[in-house]
């Protein structure tokens, strides 16, 4: 099943368009993504992106690619400076509490750990480097206050990205006195806070937030790499601002492809710190799996918003539901008979599974094979006598499909043991009473009364639970409504 991938197309945010996956080095993929200001804990928008781009590493090496994924940290940040003295702490305090935090959660969300973090803290030199070659190039000005500024009209190709005009921009930036243009956006910010600024050629300070990234990203991975992306909240100013400045510092093109993850929201708004409507990813696990998490995602394509919803989240704790009881059935018939080789039909389900993944990362169309090969092993159940080689194919796949998703890593008995007892406290239900009504439904039925073996079953359907009538007998599951 394993097999080196001809094609991998990825939208470009760049160019519009979709783009052929052309790596610089032949077979090697290197990766930047922005990874998270560690000035609060992590929410779900935060996990969001991080899930985008850990299921293209994952999909790039099962492909056959070798990969580098580089992920930061931004420690060093305005952000940072306000909350660490609204909490009466060093900014390095709260960092190391809030790096400690961010592991902690993607750590339990099954992510894949990047091969390089790099912090901004650790790449001041870097940083300084930078910005003294784009002076000296005539692309930067330090002013008499200790701040340098990026002279952004000395960039023909300014706004490319985010595809606006020039006279249409605003640097994001508070109004200073000392810029030459109010468009002009600054690279190091004259400062004394401790624990948070280094000796500059322009004073005590710190740096500007998007220089950070040129300069982490030059140094683990080249002046020019394949992909760079983050949220698409970053495209203005950020990544519109690590174009210039690389760019104009490197003398060379910077990222092939630019890769951008939609955004969670919440009742059509984005979700964030600064709107008070974020759900920190502690708190979602409290109430949900990550398996949860990583199918609400996918279930949309990348670059699509994603609005979290109760209801929703319900209906996918569902869907995954289904998942593991259709494995954990056909596990159960082959007995541990191996599914060695797949049939053809099987075969190219798997193929179509991940030519959606490789046009851009199309995870609906690759969940719409999943469903395919479910409802083959599902078509099982109806026979009295199901067939075991077939059952173990239908379950290799599955698994080897939903395992590259991230949603059926772990033992799916174990998720839907705890999926069945959630939804019976939400309803207040027990086992035993959906027991005595089955009971009672299948008295009911054998009497003739089938007005009252109806009732009991939508009085179950009322509280959540499905009943499922099989030639061994009738079970129960969760229900979609």
């Amino acid at each position: 099943m394993e097999s080196t991938l001809p094609l991998v197309k990825i939208w470009n945010t760049l160019t519009r368009r979709k783009e052929s996956l052309q790596p610089r080095e032949d077979g090697h993929v290197r990766i930047y993504a922005c990874g998270v200001t560690v000035y609060d804990d992590c929410h779900v928008g935060h996990a969001m992106q991080a899930l985008v781009f850990d299921l293209l590493v994952n999909f790039l090496r099962r492909g056959g690619y070798r990969v580098t994924y580089v992920r930061n940290f931004t420690d060093v940040d305005d952000k940072i400076i306000a909350r660490s003295q609204e909490l009466g702490i060093a900014p390095r305090q709260l960092v190391e509490r809030m790096i400690s935090s961010c592991q902690r959660d993607f750590k339990a969300l099954h992510l894949t750990a990047p091969d390089r973090e790099p912090r901004v803290s650790t790449h001041i030199a870097e940083i300084i480097s930078m910005i003294t070659t784009l002076i000296e190039a005539g692309y930067a000005y330090a002013s008499a206050a200790g701040n340098v500024y990026f002279r952004v009209r000395r960039f023909p190709d300014y706004g490319k990205l985010s595809n606006r005009k020039i006279e249409a921009l605003q640097s994001g930036e508070p109004h200073t006195d000392d810029k030459e243009d109010l468009l002009d956006f600054a690279l190091w910010k004259a400062d004394t806070v401790a624990g948070a600024s280094w000796p500059s050629p322009w004073g005590v300070g710190r740096p500007g937030w998007h220089i950070e990234c040129s300069a982490m990203s030059a140094a683990h991975l080249g002046k020019s790499f394949d992909i760079h992306g983050g949220g698409r909240d970053l495209v203005f100013p950020h990544h519109e601002n690590e174009i210039a400045q690389s760019v104009c510092a490197n003398g060379c093109a910077y990222a092939s492809l630019w890769m951008h993850s939609g955004l969670v929201t919440v009742a059509g708004r984005k979700m964030s710190k600064s709107l008070g409507n974020h759900l920190s990813i502690a708190q979602f696990l409290r109430d949900w799996s990550p398996e949860v998490l990583r199918l609400a995602v996918f279930t949309h394509h990348y670059r699509s918003n994603v609005d979290f919803s109760p209801a929703f989240l319900r209906t996918i704790r569902r869907r995954l539901l289904y998942y593991c009881e259709t494995l954990v059935f056909l596990r159960t018939v082959a007995a541990g008979q191996p599914g060695k080789i797949l049939s053809a039909g099987n075969q190219a389900i798997y193929e179509k599974f991940m030519a959606a993944l490789g046009d851009d990362l199309n995870t609906p169309a690759a969940l719409a094979q999943l469903h395919i090969a479910c409802k083959q092993a599902n078509d099982l159940r109806r026979h009295p006598a199901p067939a075991k080689t077939q059952a173990a194919q239908l379950a290799q796949l599955i698994t080897q499909c939903g395992q590259l998703l991230g949603i059926l890593r772990g033992e799916p008995q174990a998720y839907i043991r705890a999926t069945r007892q959630e939804v019976l406290r939400e309803n207040d239900l027990s086992e035993q009473q959906v027991q005595d009504m089955i009971a009672a439904r299948v008295a009911a039925r054998q009497a003739g009364n089938y007005r009252r073996a109806d009732e009991l079953r939508a009085a179950l359907q009322a509280k959540g639970v499905a009943l499922q009538d099989l030639p061994a007998g009738t079970t129960w599951t969760i229900s979609y409504s």
